[in-house]
């Protein structure tokens, strides 16, 4: 798994928090860290990915992959990410995580 792939990921569960929520708040980071707005492996707003990078830089696997952005989360200091994200189970992640990454997505490889 790779460090865009995992930012992905991220994407989708917030989104699908925002989706039931509306939260305001979780929507504004939506709009700026959205992945698929362009082409290249980034977000909307460059310095939201890059800013990923800096705080995930290390090794992914599907099994750290939960801890990962979950410290990623954490870096943000928004609560209302912070509780968006937490509507997730570990397990939940690990079989999302699992599904996503055996489908052809943008950023695999």
């Amino acid at each position: 798994m790779n460090q865009f792939e995992l930012f992905c990921m991220i994407f989708f569960v917030l989104d699908a928090e925002w989706d039931d929520t509306g939260d305001a708040v979780v929507g504004e980071y939506l709009s700026s860290a959205n992945p698929f707005l362009f082409s290249d492996k980034s977000s909307a707003d460059p310095t939201i990915f890059a800013h990923f990078c800096d705080v995930i830089d290390e090794n992914i696997t599907i099994e750290n992959s939960f801890s990962l952005a979950k410290k990623y989360i954490s870096d943000l200091n928004n609560i209302n990410v912070t509780i968006a994200f937490n509507s997730i189970s570990e397990t939940d992640w690990h079989d999302s995580v699992s599904d996503y990454l055996s489908q052809e997505h943008k950023g695999q490889g």
